[in-house]
């Protein structure tokens, strides 16, 4: 299946490239070529998905599928009207650097206390939760850092993809899931 079909997927893809574009060095910073190469495999390392991991049917498979379903769509439907209020504010004249960092840390946020109060309960459901969690929890240190910095910059701005690759997973991970407890049904 194509990562990038996926409006979630799609959407942090895009969400983390503005990240990348905010983060990147200006002209007149002086960096080398060496560290501006560096950094390329270091993304690619993150943008990197585990194996499908098989897991036993149980009885609790469409509960905690449809648990994470709905989370997805909960997630869209926020992250959606996030760039609403982000371009009506930018339209308006309103929007400023720190009123976009602080929707979007608001954003990762509610993303991390929607995942705690999941209520998994199989071991399947548990490993995209963490997953997911991971991804969302290395955004926020991103943002964290972001704001620490004198100049708004991060110090490598790979950072801002780590653990991308743990995102993509979970979505692959739920969507082998999906197929399978379909064909059993």
């Amino acid at each position: 299946m194509n990562r990038l079909s996926n409006p979630v997927l799609l959407t942090s893809v895009l969400f983390v490239t503005f990240l990348m574009t905010a983060c990147t060095p200006k002209p007149e910073q002086s960096h080398n070529n060496h560290q501006a190469t560096d950094a390329s495999p270091k993304v690619l390392d993150q943008l990197k998905t585990r194996p499908i991991q098989e897991f036993p049917a149980t009885p609790d498979d469409a509960h905690d599928i449809t648990l994470l379903t709905e989370y997805d769509q909960k997630f869209n439907e926020m992250n959606n009207e996030l760039e609403a209020d982000l371009q009506k504010r930018a339209v308006e004249g309103k929007l400023s650097a720190e009123i976009t960092q602080q929707l979007k840390q608001d954003s990762i946020r509610s993303s991390l206390n929607m995942l705690k109060d999941l209520d998994l309960k199989t071991q399947q459901g548990r490993y995209i939760q963490g997953l997911l969690y991971q991804y969302w929890e290395n955004q926020a240190k991103v943002y964290a850092e972001k704001k620490q910095s004198p100049d708004g910059e991060l110090k490598q701005p790979s950072d801002a993809v780590k653990g991308m690759g743990d995102l993509f997973t979970a979505q692959e991970q739920l969507n082998h899931w999906k197929e399978k407890n379909q064909k059993q049904s």
